[in-house]
């Protein structure tokens, strides 16, 4: 059976909001799940643009377009500036979800104490499902601590919340070299697991895949 070639996009890596001019609070999101997804996208054949994060590695790939971003609000305006809208968005960028408001030039070093206020961050995925109500919608879900259980059910719910069709769920205990996951469809089923990084992206590119086939 011939397959569509999608448009896909891809977010990744962690971003970096800036306490002055030279620090920066961040997260430890290194970028390897999208840059897995979109080699695994191209190889399929799909047009892929990949928007990472300034310090990730980017795929040796001339079938990727790469778009780079440090800060929530860069990422969020790349995706704003986007004139064409894609048939798959997998969000997989680790969006801070605080920011400090961030101190002209660069505070001296030798004080005591220095407090930094957090102020919350808009969430990006429902922006993306208002913008793109025909896109496939896939988010990631990272927890710790918290029996497999629980891990599926807040993923099913941040999903729902959003209008994604499907959250790749893991735990950070099983983040490492490889990569443990489950992909969970929020409407129900038996999540389906995959135990490195190329297998999981394998699986979301088949799931964008088969989503696009039952759509025709």
């Amino acid at each position: 059976m011939s397959r569509r070639r999608l448009e896909v996009w891809i977010t990744g890596g962690g971003t970096r909001e800036p306490i002055d001019a030279v620090r920066w609070i961040g997260n430890v999101s290194t970028g390897r799940m999208a840059g897995e997804l979109a080699r695994a996208a191209a190889a399929r054949g799909h047009r892929v643009t990949l928007f990472l994060a300034a310090h990730a590695p980017a795929p040796r790939s001339r079938s990727i377009r790469v778009i780079r971003f440090v800060t929530t609000a860069d990422l969020a305006a790349v995706l704003r500036g986007r004139r064409r809208s894609p048939d798959a968005i997998a969000h997989a960028a680790a969006v801070s979800d605080y920011a400090p408001r961030p101190r002209r030039g660069k505070v001296p070093s030798g004080a005591d104490r220095w407090s930094v206020e957090l102020r919350p961050l808009p969430k990006l995925a429902p922006g993306l499902r208002r913008r793109h109500p025909r896109a496939m919608l896939l988010l990631f879900k990272l927890e710790a601590g918290i029996a497999r259980a629980r891990l599926f059910a807040r993923a099913a719910a941040t999903a729902r919340a959003a209008g994604a069709d499907a959250i790749f769920a893991n735990r950070l205990e099983e983040v490492g070299a490889e990569h443990r996951g489950w992909l969970v469809d929020p409407s129900g089923g038996v999540p389906r697991e995959a135990s490195t990084r190329a297998a999981a992206a394998r699986m979301i590119v088949r799931e964008f895949e088969s989503r696009a086939g039952r759509r025709r």
